[in-house]
């Protein structure tokens, strides 16, 4: 699951956001403020904050990691509309 971190009022994370709709990524949002923000993440990352699983990503990493996303989502979708059917006669079409 997707965890975007961030702030209320957040330019940086509202686009973000927008990228993930594109997407049709599904994700959760959690407003937190900086202080929170270095609570949890022991003040290495700044917000906007990314987390999938036990990764973590923030500043510079996020345009590599939303070109990795948008790569993963195309080729997804790439696989989803290919089916074979086979009817009684053991035909496939």
């Amino acid at each position: 699951m997707i965890i975007l971190y961030r702030e209320e009022k957040s330019p940086s994370a509202d686009v973000i956001e927008a990228e993930f709709r594109e997407l049709v990524m599904g994700y959760d949002r959690v407003v937190v403020d900086a202080a929170q923000a270095d609570k949890l993440f022991d003040e290495i990352h700044t917000l906007p904050v990314i987390k999938s699983n036990e990764r973590i990503v923030s500043g510079d990493d996020i345009p590599v990691y939303m070109q990795e996303l948008t790569k993963l989502m195309h080729d997804w979708q790439l696989f989803q509309n290919h089916c074979c059917s086979v009817d009684d006669g053991g035909d496939s079409w």
